[in-house]
């Protein structure tokens, strides 16, 4: 049976938190949408058990652990159980009992920032012009135009031109993430600015080509907006510990509200030894300015 395009998508994501994010996913991963590539998918609740039902009778995903949810996990990639327990906004509650609760009260944290930041934006028929470079490579399904990965010191930045013509742009940063402060706004900012002009100039160079072709276009006025103004559809929230971690590996999940989750987990940092990070996914729906002013508010 072919895939549906909302089928594709669901299991790209799940594939994305358990080997790019390494850790499972549970139901409100998905409930009640979720972004890939800058594109929204809606999905109700009895849809998605369908789904991961027919996931598991097919031997695609498989239970990971329970606790008062299920967490779910790709055939083979096992995480084992965390810990669940609840915390203020502001940070885990004090639980002498619970070893990690102790542990993170214990280490001393860094300054709140941001990874695996996902934009997108829209400019009318950017696809149809840009369909037209050589350069980009073409999705053989989904007709999706995919740039060439920006390298900007520690940041790897990705841009796709969908054929809806809106354009998203992730910003993997996981080893290196953009400090929520003046320095950090910066340096995403001019992150930004680097894909903001390289897209800008793709636009240029096929309207050249097109006119030196003698071929009329009507995307003469074709503008990329300020990144400012770009949409933050999804990123990851939180803290490293400052102090180098040497403990067994572990992951744990605090439930704050019923839509969200704050993790910490042991991170393996390379070159810089393994931290605790604590993180929290959010997707703001706002402009990147908009984003931003909110979250110098805090943690």
């Amino acid at each position: 049976m072919k895939l549906t395009e909302l089928d594709q998508a669901l299991m790209q994501r799940m594939a994305n938190l358990v080997f790019l994010e390494h850790r499972p996913f549970s139901f409100l991963d998905f409930i009640p949408k979720f972004d890939l590539d800058g594109k929204a998918y809606s999905i109700g609740y009895g849809t998605l058990r369908n789904k991961f039902l027919k996931l598991r009778r097919k031997g695609e995903i498989e239970l990971d652990y329970r606790t008062n949810q299920a967490f779910y996990t790709i055939k083979g990639q096992k995480f084992g159980r965390a810990k669940t327990m609840t915390v203020n906004p502001m940070g885990v509650s004090p639980l002498s009992h619970d070893p990690i609760s102790k542990l993170i009260a214990r280490l001393p944290f860094g300054k709140n920032a941001l990874h695996d930041i996902h934009l997108r934006f829209e400019v009318k028929d950017i696809w149809n012009l840009l369909s037209t470079n050589s350069v980009l490579r073409i999705g053989a399904v989904n007709k999706d135009l995919r740039l060439p990965t920006l390298k900007i010191k520690d940041l790897q930045i990705k841009a796709t031109i969908h054929r809806s013509n809106t354009v998203s742009v992730v910003v993997r940063c996981s080893y290196a993430p953009i400090a929520v402060d003046c320095a950090g706004i910066i340096r995403l900012s001019n992150a930004l600015t680097r894909v903001e002009e390289k897209i800008s100039r793709l636009v240029e160079r096929c309207n050249d080509t097109r006119s030196e072709n003698r071929i009329d276009s009507c995307n003469g006025n074709l503008l990329i907006p300020e990144h400012t103004s770009w949409i933050v559809t999804m990123w990851h929230f939180g803290l490293d510990s400052i102090t180098e971690y040497t403990g067994e590996k572990f992951s744990a999940t605090w439930e704050v509200g019923q839509n969200a989750l704050i993790r910490a987990y042991a991170k393996d940092m390379k070159v810089q030894g393994t931290k605790v990070r604590l993180e929290r996914q959010e997707c703001p729906n706002k402009t990147l300015q908009e984003a931003i002013q909110e979250k110098l508010g805090g943690f």
